[in-house]
């Protein structure tokens, strides 16, 4: 018992002589990941820091975290990531001298499967990272299938070879998905907390356009997103979305969209009424603890005002989601913050915007302005009518990010699940350094 005793004051002893991050999170757990370059941000400058021996404590507990050998090094360098699951109260130990390095078991496994990376849980999910780094969930609990699909795929359109600087000359039109990219690097790295994949693909079409985005896949089950678009040359874009596609609808046809409703739709801006009251007279309102939210059949259209999209130039809000009454089963996308929904209409559609078609949830910006938008009196002469006005415009080293958490969730019933996003988005958006 001495011996313990002693080791105990040992230990603690040596973390005494540490610095301590301290970081604050929410209700509920939530992914924190941490480029190890920036603990660089918080270090006063006095400390000398033993990376090998990091732990992490969440509401007093020592917690397995991960840190991604990014560059393959075989040490903990500026490239790599710290990962763990955050909750209350969290401190990011880094001690000042050298101590035993601590491990864990592997959560998840990966398999190398021709172009393909097959990856599997210890719970029995499954997933699958395919030849251009994206991810696919295949398994969940007891529902097998295309859960959700393609996530972090790009959606660009635009003036490839344009000239409006030169000569006014857009040129000509092309569209095209981060498939129709060439990748540069894919690797997959599987941990006791999570799997993360680090893609760098690059676009053929639009010279300059690289995307690299590294997604984060946890035990819990919360997918988080980091979707980065570089540009190296200048590009005249009508469309830049981050996707993720077929969210539940293609194991179960029933499943319900759910969101809360939109601050800010042009379609009721046209009709002169309210975002409310749009999807009211669709009979697509849902009250939950006496707040009101959109649901309606992900399947279904919903008569739309004008064009296909079941919704299209909508604000970009907390979350939206699908969910499965059929497998008691929701998926969400989680923004990091909720954004400001600008007052200028031009402003506004030059900015990221909600759509939702083909069963795509797309995020980001539409520039395809409709000849609709001139037959109401709301919308008429808000935005210019000639093209050559409505292409965003990208300089070399500009770079645009997206960052998303999805969230995989077991609830017994809609009202339920309502419930738990509030109060998980409110956790993903309180996650701050608070040193």
């Amino acid at each position: 018992m001495k011996k313990y005793f002693i080791l105990i004051l040992i230990l603690m002893s040596v973390l005494a002589l540490s610095f301590t991050l301290k970081v604050e999170a929410g209700k509920v757990e939530v992914p924190f990941v941490m480029k190890m370059s920036d603990f660089l941000d918080y270090l006063p400058e006095d400390v000398d820091p033993y990376w090998d021996a990091i732990r992490v404590k969440v509401e007093e507990n020592y917690v397995p975290f991960q840190i991604d050998d990014v560059d393959g090094n075989g040490r903990i360098s500026g490239d790599d990531y710290l990962l763990f699951l955050a909750k209350g109260n969290c401190e990011i130990i880094i001690p000042e001298s050298e101590m035993g390095v601590v491990k864990f078991e592997n959560y998840f496994e990966v398999i190398k499967d021709g172009n393909n990376w097959l990856v599997s849980g210890e719970n029995g999910e499954t997933y699958k990272v395919d030849d251009h780094g994206l991810v696919h969930v295949t398994k969940y609990g007891d529902v097998e299938g295309t859960l959700l699909d393609e996530i972090g795929i790009l959606r660009v359109a635009g003036f490839a070879n344009s000239t409006y600087y030169v000569n006014g000359e857009l040129g000509k039109h092309f569209e095209e998905v981060s498939y129709a990219f060439e990748p540069v690097s894919i690797k997959v790295i599987p941990g006791p907390v999570a799997f993360s994949v680090y893609t760098k693909l690059r676009s053929i079409t639009f010279s300059g356009l690289d995307q690299y985005v590294i997604t984060h896949v946890f035990k819990n089950g919360d997918i988080l997103v980091n979707n980065n678009v570089f540009f190296r040359n200048y590009a005249d874009l009508m469309k830049l979305q981050h996707m993720v596609t077929r969210v539940l609808t293609s194991v179960d046809g029933d499943a319900l969209h759910v969101l809360p409703v939109f601050r800010k739709l042009v379609w009721a801006d046209q009709l002169n009424i309210t975002p409310y009251e749009y999807w009211l007279e669709r009979n697509a309102i849902k009250m939950v603890d006496n707040k009101p939210y959109i649901v309606f059949p992900a399947k279904d259209s919903m008569k739309p005002l004008w064009w296909g999209a079941t919704y299209i130039f909508a604000s970009e809000e907390r979350w939206r989601g699908n969910y499965s009454e059929k497998y008691k089963l929701g998926i969400a996308e989680i923004l990091p913050e909720i954004p400001v929904v600008k007052d200028n209409f031009v402003d506004w559609i030059n900015g990221n915007t909600w759509v939702f078609e083909s069963q795509e949830f797309r995020d980001g910006i539409f520039k395809w302005i409709p000849g609709e938008f001139e037959a109401f009196d709301a919308t008429k002469g808000a935005y210019p009518t000639e093209m050559s006005s409505w292409p965003n415009r990208y300089y070399a080293g500009q770079q645009v990010n997206f960052t998303r958490l999805y969230s995989i969730n077991k609830s017994n019933d809609l009202n339920d699940w309502i419930k738990f996003l509030e109060v998980k988005s409110d956790s993903f958006r309180s996650l701050k350094i608070v040193k």
